[in-house]
Parts: C-alpha cells; structure tokens; sequence
C-alpha cells in the first residue's frame, strides 16, 4: 500500500519529544504513513516565519502531499483548526494566517486588501474548519492540538479518508496584515521577512519583481539599502565578488537576501523580520 507523503512543519524544535509523539500518532492511525520533517525550526510562534516556509517550500513536494503546519501561538482557544486544499497539495493548521502565502500562490492579492482578518478561499481551493472530534486523538489536550487535531486528521487523510466526513466547508480563513513591496519609480521597497540559521536576511523582494525592474543585465547598478547601510551591486554567489562584508544577492527561495560572507548579517545590522530594504537600479 501507499499514501501521500505527509509533511511536518513546526516550531518545537528537536530538544522536547513534542514531533516524536506527533509522528507516533501518525503512525498509530496508518502505518503506511511515509511522514517527512520539512522544519521544526521556525521561530517560537513565529506565524510569519511558519507561512514563508510553507509558500517557499510546499512546490518541491509530490502531488497530493499533505502538510502538518504547526506554529499556534491561539492554540486551546477558539481559533478554527482548518483543512486547505488547492489543485495540487492539501494543509493541516490552526487558522491564524499560516496558510497566507500558500494562499497567494493562487491568488496575489489574498488578504493585501482585507482589512477584516479574514480573506476568501482562493478560486480552485477548498477549505473546511475540523469539527468531528471522532478523527481527534483523544482526550485533547488544550496546548497540544499538533498532537491531538491536526497530527490524526493528516493520518486520517493519508489513509483515504475524505476532507467532507471531517468538518464544515468555509468559503474564507485568517489572512495575516502583510504587505506587498511597493515599486517607487526605479526602486521597489519591501520587508524583511525572517532571518535565517546563519542570520542571512531574506526579504519579500522577489526575482519576478528584479525581473519586471529589468534588473538582469544590471547588476552592478543595483544599491540595496538596509538598516542604514548601502550596498552595491548584486552578487551571484556569497563569494562573489571574492572577499567578505555586506552583500546583496538573490538565495535560493528565489528572494533577495542580505549577507555577510562567513557572518551574521541580521546581528551584525541589528536587522530581523519587518526591517525595512530597498532596491534602487540606475
């Protein structure tokens, strides 16, 4: 037998037995499960950070993989738990904005102009609040709903079971307040929107937008402001040009980041999540 691969994401971190006891339940309800780790290494209910690394990272995975989302700073209160399917993999989170990003893969403009918290399912997605406590490990705890919720409905999933039997459909879910870089003439101003484990500063800027600026061809026209500090020129790899300091580059999440060769870009510029970045060319 087989099953579509299901995907961990979490804030937890290694130290604590919390993913070993979620995969256990998993494991319990399907033992055909093939259960991946993508992260346990998003910052302490950091919603943000959780719903880059699910948008940045779900297109890598087989069809149909269904994805554990875990960072839920509401967890036992009354925020939804919810299932989001779209054309091509499925989500398991609390509905606190994780599944933002995701969303705007299907729609761009998914929450930019909704001032109410909450935003329409994308066209070709689907979404259901978990309501049937007859797919929840019991007794559910009231700060461990990654176990107890979301844990068995993905292994219920991945077993056959269809979305309909485990809760209500929902036309909108959570939506998180996060803007768009804004084009400024010949500039685009942006955020940061986490720094990595070796304090690489990633940034909402992304290569369709250096595209659309004309950028290619243009590198060393380019200057990214930061924090103060002024860097020119885009560089291809972190070694290049050779040396060290301050350098501006597109990373592989096809985002321009902040580095600094053999440093921490975000201690060194006292630089993290909603810092401000700017791209002029020419």
């Amino acid at each position: 037998m087989s099953a579509p691969p299901i995907v961990l994401a979490t804030d937890f971190g290694l130290a604590d037995a919390y993913v070993g006891m979620m995969r256990g339940v998993i494991f319990s309800i399907n033992p055909y499960a093939s259960v991946i780790d993508l992260t346990h290494g998003i910052g302490p209910q950091d919603v943000r950070h959780g719903a880059v690394a699910l948008a940045d990272s779900h297109t890598y995975f087989p069809e149909g993989s269904i994805f554990v989302a875990v960072v839920d700073p509401g967890v036992g209160t009354d925020r939804p738990a919810i299932l989001l399917e779209t054309p091509d993999h499925r989500f398991v989170a609390p509905d606190n904005g994780l599944l933002t990003l995701v969303c705007r893969r299907y729609h761009p403009n998914f929450g930019v102009t909704d001032t109410s918290g909450m935003a329409l399912v994308p066209d070709g997605c689907r979404a259901w609040r978990l309501t049937n406590p007859a797919y929840w490990r019991h007794p559910v705890s009231a700060t461990f709903h990654g176990r107890d919720v979301f844990a068995p409905t993905a292994a219920h999933l991945s077993a056959g079971v269809t979305p309909d039997v485990l809760g209500d459909p929902t036309a909108a879910i959570t939506a998180l307040p996060l803007t768009a870089p804004r084009p400024e003439g010949n500039a685009v101003r942006g955020q940061i929107i986490f720094a990595d484990a070796f304090g690489n500063l990633v940034s909402d800027i992304t290569a369709d937008i250096l595209a659309d600026m004309s950028v290619w061809g243009r590198e060393s026209d380019a200057v990214v402001s930061i924090a103060g500090r002024d860097v020119s020129g885009l560089s291809r790899t972190f070694h290049d040009p050779p040396g060290g300091g301050l350098k501006a580059l597109l990373g592989s999440h096809g985002r321009l980041e902040v580095v600094i060769v053999d440093g921490n870009a975000s201690a060194a510029l006292g630089a993290a999540s909603g810092t401000e970045i700017v791209l002029r060319v020419g």
